[in-house]
C-alpha cells in the first residue's frame, strides 16, 4: 500500500544531519542512518510539494516481479551485490558527498526513467539515500508523484522472505544468443569481446583465442560478481557487443549479462554463445595458449 509522510525541515536541523549523514566513506554508515531515521527532523531533503511517498517492502518485491515498476537501488555496490530485488536497477547515489553521482543519475534518469512507471527506490534504511535520489530525480524531470521510497529500505526488505537475493539468473532481461559458428567468427574481430565466465582451470583446459575469462562458476559469490564488475569497468569498452562463454549457455551467461547490465552495458548488444563451451564449433576452435 502507498502511503505519503510530509516531510517538514528546518535549515539548522538540515545542516546538523548532513554532516552524519550515511555514506560519508566509501562504506555507507547504516547504523547512523537507522539512528536517524528515528527522528523527521533529520531529513536532508523533500519533495518538491514538501511530501515524501512510501510504499512497502512487500509490494515493492511484487512490483518488481511484476517488471512494471522501476524498482530502483541506490546503495553503493558493496551493499548492493550482498543481496538485492530480483528485477531492480541500479544507480547509487552513494558516497553522498559525490557529485559525479548526481550527473550519473540525472543521466540514467533521463536514458532509462522517462515513461509513465512508478519509481520505488531502495537504500539502506529509506533515509538519506532515497531522499537525495528524490531530488535528483525530480531535477532531471521526473514527475514526484512517480517517485516512492521503500520504508524502511533494505532492513526492511531483508525481513522479508526470499526479497533479497545474489541470484541474478531470473532477471527480467530479454536473453539473446549467438551461435557457437558465429562466436568462432568473431573471434579476432576487434569489434566484439568475448567472454569466458567458466572457472580459471576449464579456461586453461581450451578457451576461444583472445577470449577475456571472469569465473562466474559459483554465480551467486558476491566476490564472483565484483571481480567481473571491476573488470568490466576497467578493461572492457561498453559500446561493443559482447559474447558470453559458458559451460552450456545458462546460469553463469545470464549472471554475467546481469553484472554487466550494472556496469553500464547495454543488454541489446550483450549475448549468450548458444549451448556454450558444449558447441561442436567452439570446443573445435578452442587453444590452451
Amino acid at each position: 500500500m502507498k502511503r505519503r509522510v510530509a516531510a517538514v525541515l528546518m535549515a539548522a536541523a538540515m545542516a546538523a544531519t548532513m554532516m552524519t549523514a550515511c555514506g560519508s566513506g566509501e562504506t555507507e554508515d547504516t547504523s547512523a542512518e537507522t539512528t536517524e531515521s528515528t527522528d523527521s527532523s533529520s531529513d536532508s531533503s523533500e519533495s518538491t510539494d514538501g511530501e515524501y511517498q512510501y510504499v512497502s517492502a512487500a509490494d515493492a518485491v511484487a512490483a518488481a516481479k511484476a517488471g512494471d515498476t522501476h524498482v530502483l537501488d541506490v546503495r553503493e555496490w558493496a551493499n548492493y551485490v550482498s543481496g538485492r530485488v530480483v528485477n531492480s536497477e541500479w544507480c547509487p547515489i552513494f558516497p553522498l558527498e559525490d557529485d559525479s553521482l548526481v550527473e550519473t543519475m540525472t543521466t540514467y534518469a533521463e536514458e532509462n526513467l522517462d515513461d509513465d512507471k512508478d519509481i520505488y527506490l531502495i537504500c539502506n534504511s529509506g533515509q538519506k539515500g532515497a531522499q537525495k535520489a528524490t531530488g535528483v530525480l525530480q531535477d532531471a524531470g521526473i514527475d514526484a508523484s512517480r517517485i516512492y521510497t521503500v520504508e524502511g529500505g533494505a532492513k526492511a526488505l531483508a525481513e522479508e522472505d526470499g526479497a533479497l537475493t545474489t541470484n541474478r539468473t531470473e532477471e527480467n532481461i530479454e536473453w539473446q544468443y549467438v551461435s557457437g559458428a558465429e562466436a568462432v567468427e568473431a573471434v579476432g574481430n576487434e569489434d566484439i569481446q568475448i567472454l569466458d565466465v567458466r572457472d580459471d582451470d576449464t579456461y586453461a583446459q581450451g578457451h576461444l583465442e583472445g577470449s577475456l575469462q571472469c569465473n562466474l562458476k559459483d554465480v551467486e559469490s558476491t566476490d564472483a560478481q565484483t571481480a567481473l564488475y571491476e573488470m568490466a569497468t576497467s578493461d572492457m569498452d561498453p559500446e561493443k557487443p559482447v559474447y558470453l562463454l559458458c559451460y552450456s549457455g545458462n546460469n553463469c551467461a545470464k549472471t554475467g549479462i546481469s553484472v554487466l547490465k550494472d556496469a553500464g552495458f547495454d543488454v541489446s548488444e550483450l549475448y549468450i554463445i548458444e549451448n556454450g563451451a558444449k558447441d561442436a564449433d567452439v570446443a573445435a576452435a578452442f587453444v590452451t595458449e
